[in-house]
């Protein structure tokens, strides 16, 4: 597919996502643009990112973003990604998958390119120590996300 082929089909793909009859034209646009931007990032068409369409960009404070990237080779291989705030573009992505310890989606990686992503996949999340520090390679989102149960140490309420 060339190059116009594929920014008709973005257009396309956009016009679909804003049919919602509470999604306005801009907050499709937001959502579109980082769905596409997921989509380059791990190399697919954006026709294989999915995102969540009860996302409130009113609701305040800000509820981040869950796109779902489903692999064309095998689309019963899905990963999850929070997005921060779709209106800037510099934020990272954040691959979300369950806690070590509680088993709740939470963010695990920070995911600015297709190499951290796959650092992330053969490595796959640290383990955790039993003296409830959080290593380094975790994102301090993850003991801030709020899906952590209440009996995980890893919950923010001690923050």
């Amino acid at each position: 597919m060339n190059i116009a082929e594929r920014a008709a089909h973005a257009h396309e793909l956009q016009g679909k996502r804003s049919t919602h009859p509470l999604t306005s034209d801009r907050c499709a646009a937001d959502v579109a643009r980082a769905a596409s931007r997921l989509a380059a990032l791990v190399g697919i068409d954006p026709e294989y990112v999915r995102p969540d369409h009860n996302w409130n960009y009113l609701h305040l404070p800000l509820v981040p973003l869950t796109l779902h990237a489903s692999d064309p080779d095998d689309l019963e291989q899905t990963y999850t990604f929070s997005y921060r705030d779709p209106l800037y573009d510099d934020e990272p992505f954040f691959l979300i998958g369950p806690c070590p310890v509680c088993g709740r989606p939470v963010p695990l990686a920070e995911i600015r390119s297709l190499a951290d992503l796959g650092a992330f996949l053969a490595a796959g999340p640290e383990r955790l120590p039993d003296d409830g520090r959080l290593p380094n390679s975790y994102p301090d989102e993850f003991d801030l996300h709020p899906a952590h149960s209440s009996t995980c140490p890893f919950n923010g309420r001690d923050l």
